[in-house]
């Protein structure tokens, strides 16, 4: 087993969202790798294997046998029995669970974090706050103008933590829809007023534009976090009832693991 199901067996309401975190350079599995592969699918082996560097082979693996632990948690099936598909923009989705599961995945530079919830459509993204980015060129060419504008009025320090805030909260919104980026960055905007907490933030309105496929700004739910403040972290999330409120629950991945 990769995770302790008797410590980390958790229920999961509709109204929660519960978001995973794992540091996979805190894992050493090179004794275990043959029985643990085992819990991939044949797909999903050859995808490790493609990665010609240990480093690479080995965070591709544990990404993989970290959605299926967690997933395996809240369906009481075994990792390896878990179906997944993906849809035509490249979303996974699980197949076989009789609980309406939704989930999605992202990793960045040593994090990977998983989001989970029940109904809802769902996307996160998590981006290392170190990443060097040319934040002029790429904000304007994909952020709205009102992101853009936002932009430049920060001194250069907080523009590069504004920048991944919408970079983040961007690319967790496409990946819940669905649509990917096809629908077009800057189709759609983000305002983020001042937090409360200085980990959290989910003072966030979403609109967009007339060439937006959506419309309906009422019906998202959107947040950041800052678990550690190396890594900016953004969750999207379809919420069809306004009334409901949502809650973020956390779970620190590495503090589950077997210690066999």
């Amino acid at each position: 087993m990769f995770f302790n199901p008797l410590l980390a067996k958790q229920q999961l309401p509709d109204n929660e969202i519960h978001l995973w975190c794992l540091d996979p350079r805190q894992i050493s599995i090179a004794h275990k790798l043959d029985s643990l592969i085992t819990l991939l699918s044949k797909s999903e082996v050859q995808k490790v294997q493609r990665y010609r560097q240990p480093q690479g082979q080995h965070d591709a693996l544990i990404t993989r046998l970290f959605i299926r632990s967690v997933l395996a948690l809240y369906t009481e099936q075994n990792a390896q029995d878990l179906q997944f598909s993906i849809t035509a923009h490249g979303k996974p989705e699980l197949d076989n669970s009789s609980l309406p599961i939704r989930f999605n995945l992202s990793h960045s530079n040593h994090l990977i974090v998983c989001a989970v919830c029940l109904n809802h459509d769902i996307g996160c993204d998590v981006e290392s706050l170190t990443r060097k980015i040319n934040i002029e060129s790429i904000a304007k060419r994909y952020f709205s103008a009102h992101e853009y504008q936002s932009l430049q009025m920060l001194s250069p320090a907080a523009q590069k933590t504004r920048f991944f805030e919408y970079w983040t909260l961007k690319e967790a919104f496409v990946k819940a829809t669905g649509l990917g980026i096809s629908q077009g960055l800057n189709s759609f905007s983000f305002n983020i007023a001042a937090a409360e907490k200085t980990t959290f933030n989910d003072r966030i309105t979403l609109s967009f534009s007339e060439k937006s496929k959506l419309q309906n700004n009422q019906h998202w739910y959107s947040c950041l976090s800052y678990l550690e403040q190396k890594h900016c972290i953004a969750i999207c999330v379809k919420n069809d009832s306004n009334r409901k409120k949502l809650k973020i629950k956390y779970f620190q991945g590495n503090d589950y693991l077997t210690k066999e």
